[in-house]
């Protein structure tokens, strides 16, 4: 009798102790193709330059390859879970992935459950991504340029043809190159 009383008061303590509701990430079905490009804000084809291992998550600084939604930076910096990250894991310094992102707080992020992979498993989603790709901004020959342009004027001579000339002040573009 002892034993069964004993038995009882364990349970009940047990019940107490252990939550009642359990969670799980519900990734059973991965977004893809339309789905995925609907639901995320930022598709990019990226390499990890850097991981930087924060308390709750790792930072990301990612050097873009190809966009196909939305960022349009040449560099970018995501927060990834730091033990989920991707399908394969939190990102590795190196390795190239299809990311599909999410912007929070004026911040992207590599979300939980994101369909993001290592681009050698990518292939039917850059199939479906390849019309879509738009243009990146070169932000380092835009820079570079723009300053070869102010120390020129500056100086107050002429630009050659092949960046641009000086006339009256102002800077013409005799090549068409688009300028960000």
């Amino acid at each position: 009798m002892k034993k069964h009383i004993l038995l009882v008061c364990i349970l009940m303590i047990g019940m107490f102790l252990y939550p009642k509701n359990s969670f799980a990430l519900k990734c059973v079905d991965l977004e893809s193709g339309e789905k995925a490009y609907n639901k995320y804000d930022g598709i990019i084809e990226a390499q990890v330059e850097k991981v930087t291992r924060k308390k709750e998550n790792n930072r990301l600084q990612l050097k873009v390859i190809r966009s196909f939604k939305e960022i349009t930076e040449t560099s970018l910096s995501v927060t990834e879970d730091m033990t989920w990250g991707s399908l394969d894991g939190p990102g590795e310094k190196g390795e190239t992935y299809l990311f599909y992102l999410k912007k929070s707080n004026g911040q992207w992020e590599n979300p939980l459950c994101s369909p993001s992979m290592k681009i050698a498993d990518a292939g039917e989603e850059l199939k479906y991504l390849g019309a879509k790709e738009i243009s990146l901004k070169d932000t380092e020959e835009t820079e570079g340029t723009a300053g070869k342009v102010g120390e020129q004027e500056s100086a107050g001579s002429e630009i050659t043809e092949s960046t641009g000339v000086t006339t009256g002040g102002k800077w013409r573009n005799p090549a068409g190159w688009q300028c960000f």
